[in-house]
């Protein structure tokens, strides 16, 4: 079981430290990186950075991998 959460916590920061990479390089291209979570037919824009949905991927990746580590 440790082994599964250690894998798992690891897919959620390697998909955590690549949204980070895409945004440094997606700024000093000069374009905004962020994912719509709202709903554009109504107009309704919700943007989030690609570097804050990175953050939340390493925080919720820690979790297994600290758990896994201790099992």
């Amino acid at each position: 079981m440790g082994r599964v959460l250690i894998w798992l916590g690891g897919v959620f920061l390697a998909a955590g430290l690549l949204l980070i990479a895409a945004n440094v390089v997606m700024h000093f291209m000069g374009l905004s990186a962020s994912y719509n979570f709202g709903d554009p037919s109504q107009f309704e824009f919700i943007l989030v950075p690609f570097w804050q949905i990175g953050v939340a991927l390493i925080a919720l990746g820690a979790v297994p991998v600290l758990i896994g580590l201790r099992l």
